[in-house]
């Protein structure tokens, strides 16, 4: 490191920071070399202080709040997105089940069976369950698959 080798290097730097030169000060300038350069670096590195100063001011923080509020808010429409397409998913599973269910049992009997079949307490009781439910998930369904023809198969 370079030792200082006039004493007025420091008073010049100093000068230069405050604008306050003395006249004395600057005459000794112009005829000191080491001061000169001392000047005249000092400048250089203000001037590139400047230069890369940043200028940092952070945001509101009313607009954080309501950025943060909105993100939440977006975070549980997708989860209860997600949670109603599983759940329009099973529903349509369990129609397209009963309804493969109720037809292969038609079939299979005979109509002489299926009328001795509805005699039954028990069969009667399941086949009447399972016919109400089915028309339950199918009017829950429509709705929601009326919603999705008219807003396109892209939503």
């Amino acid at each position: 490191m370079k030792r200082i080798s006039c004493e007025h290097e420091t008073s010049v730097i100093r000068a230069l920071r405050s604008g306050e030169w003395t006249p004395e000060l600057r005459l000794h300038v112009y005829g000191c070399q080491d001061c000169s350069q001392a000047l005249h670096l000092a400048q250089a590195l203000g001037e590139e202080a400047r230069r890369s100063e940043v200028h940092c001011t952070p945001p509101d923080p009313y607009w954080i709040l309501q950025r943060s509020r909105r993100m939440a808010r977006e975070i549980a429409m997708l989860r209860m997105t997600r949670l109603l397409a599983v759940m329009r998913a099973l529903a349509a599973v369990y129609v397209v089940a009963a309804a493969v269910w109720f037809l292969h049992g038609y079939a299979a009997l005979q109509y002489r069976e299926v009328a001795s079949a509805m005699h039954g307490s028990a069969s009667m009781f399941a086949l009447m369950g399972a016919m109400v439910a089915a028309a339950f998930v199918s009017a829950g369904l429509w709705p929601i698959l009326r919603q999705r023809s008219e807003t396109g198969p892209g939503r």
